[in-house]
């Protein structure tokens, strides 16, 4: 399984740190910084595909990276905006994929 934790500005996401619409059956692991961002963990074994029952199939975030032409980042940003997580506009600052 394939989760990932990502380090925004806090003001990019569109949910609350730890609320279970932002991270539903997901270790909703949250560390805030003094320069703005968070850190948020996703899918972290112990929950499914994306939103949540055990993080991602390697196969499945394969395809979502193939999808954007091999940039893990865009992909990971991709499925932020996609599910409702993050606004359009954000950068990701950090990235930390776990396998």
């Amino acid at each position: 399984m394939i989760s990932f934790t990502v380090r925004a500005l806090r003001s990019m996401f569109t949910h609350d740190a730890g609320r279970l619409a932002d991270s539903l059956g997901v270790h909703r692991n949250v560390v805030q910084r003094a320069d703005g961002t968070e850190e948020r963990a996703y899918g972290v074994n112990i929950g499914g595909p994306g939103p949540g029952e055990q993080g991602f199939r390697a196969l499945e975030f394969k395809q979502m990276v193939d999808s954007v032409g091999g940039h893990v980042t865009a992909a990971v940003k991709g499925w932020l905006v996609d599910t409702g997580r993050m606004h359009p506009e954000a950068e990701i600052v950090y990235l930390e994929i776990h396998a």
